[in-house]
């Protein structure tokens, strides 16, 4: 069996190959449901191996400085939760703003400084529950107490001890920990090297269902405090990651810590011809998925330099078809291509889709701007004038002049809506 390629010309939907149409599903996966669909076929196929990338669990982390609180820890200071706050900034502030509502004693206050001082950046502890204890001065059983309400703090995983609790946790949550999935949390060093026997004998699924589990477990958030160190994100890990290279250039990778890898297992005994040439096929499948994301992401951000430099107010228009043309695709295989991936950039994380700006504004200067530019134009217009006296939709279609964008009154309203924004005397 000969595998397709993902290079598409258009073919009539009734034509279309079983093999083509999943070449076809698997350009349009994110790495949560390719890592589901690649497991449940090595659940099925000895000649398929999978890898999945999994987070280390904490090493122990230095105590921050701002985090001395001898006060506190003596019973001797009242707990002020605004003037915590103000020392401690992202995830610190947000989980410290909250142990005043969470705890009512002063004991209890001080145990729960010291399992914060034990965070690190990803969300989890980097100390022992016992290590916790003697800081605190407190019985292990008292510190386990206090860990537990601390483990309810949003977003739910936060203070967990390992990967399997911190994903432990956000499954309770969802009212989706079963026992099978219970079983696969105590086996992920089997799922990281693919072993896919062990987990359909221990989770005592069929090979379906293990496919849906993981694709579960991998659409959770494995370090949710990573998400203080800038916008708030999509809970589950990015697909792809956008950085400055050595000369300063953005660039685009595949997110190794996210995305699964496959390799064809040559048995001494193969089990059957096909299932090795699908193995095979899913190997050079996969290889050619995750080149044609990079070359559709790397035009993306070449593109929007300016989006990615200046921000939202900078977003060109850019179709499917644009992006085919340039580089040989078909635009219904760019829009398989950008539906659901993430990307993390420097501060944020956004879609691939974001890239792609909608609607067309023409500039003065012969350029043009997306919609999605100009109505966070609008927002930030709106968001500076004087509360007591709002812009009204011709002042607004004067400050866009002077940006070089000339549209009418009627126009204008039409963006204002689109961005959510009411009119003059609704916003006094």
């Amino acid at each position: 069996m000969k595998g397709p390629s993902l290079h598409q010309v258009q073919y009539p939907a009734q034509r279309m190959s079983q093999t083509m149409q999943r070449a076809l599903n698997l350009l349009q996966m994110d790495n949560a449901e390719l890592s589901g669909l690649l497991i449940e076929e090595a659940a099925c196929n000895p000649h398929v191996q999978v890898t999945l990338p999994m987070p280390e669990d904490p090493a122990p982390v230095r105590k921050h400085k701002h985090w001395g609180t001898p006060g506190l820890m003596a019973g001797a200071a009242d707990f002020d939760p605004d003037r915590m706050g103000a020392e401690a900034t992202g995830l610190y502030a947000h989980v410290q703003a909250q142990v005043g509502l969470l705890f009512q004693t002063a004991n209890e206050r001080a145990i729960a400084e010291v399992f914060i001082a034990a965070l690190d950046l990803s969300g989890w502890l980097g100390e022992t529950v016992e290590e916790v204890a003697r800081s605190a001065g407190c019985a292990p059983e008292k510190a386990e107490q206090v860990l537990r309400r601390l483990q309810g703090v949003e977003p739910t995983g936060l203070f967990a001890r390992s990967l399997a609790e911190c994903l432990r946790l956000q499954l309770a949550e969802a009212q989706a920990l079963d026992v099978p999935m219970q079983h696969l949390l105590d086996n992920l060093p089997a799922l990281a090297r693919g072993d896919t026997a062990l987990l359909l004998d221990r989770c005592g699924v069929d090979a379906p269902e293990l496919g849906r589990m993981v694709t579960l477990l991998r659409s959770l958030d494995p370090k949710p405090g990573a998400q203080f160190d800038s916008a708030p994100a999509p809970r589950r890990a990015p697909d792809l990651i956008v950085s400055r290279d050595s000369q300063d250039r953005w660039q685009v990778v595949m997110n190794r810590a996210s995305t699964p890898e496959v390799q064809v297992a040559h048995l001494a005994e193969p089990s059957s011809k096909e299932g090795l040439e699908t193995a095979r096929w899913l190997e050079r499948t996969l290889s050619r998925r995750n080149q044609m994301i990079l070359r559709v992401a790397g035009y993306a951000i070449a593109f929007q330099h300016a989006f990615l430099e200046q921000g939202p107010t900078r977003l060109k228009p850019l179709t499917n078809a644009e992006v085919g043309a340039a580089l040989g695709l078909h635009e219904t295989t760019v829009g398989r291509i950008r539906n659901g991936l993430l990307m993390q950039l420097p501060e944020r994380v956004v879609t691939l889709d974001a890239f792609f700006g909608r609607g067309r504004v023409a500039c003065r200067n012969g350029g043009s701007l997306a919609g999605d530019a100009i109505a966070a134009i609008l927002t930030t217009l709106v968001a500076a004038e004087p509360p007591k006296a709002p812009l009204t939709d011709a002042q607004l279609v004067d400050a866009l002049a002077l940006r070089g964008i000339t549209m009418s009154r009627r126009t204008l309203a039409n963006w204002r809506k689109r961005a959510g924004i009411g009119t003059a005397s609704e916003r006094k």
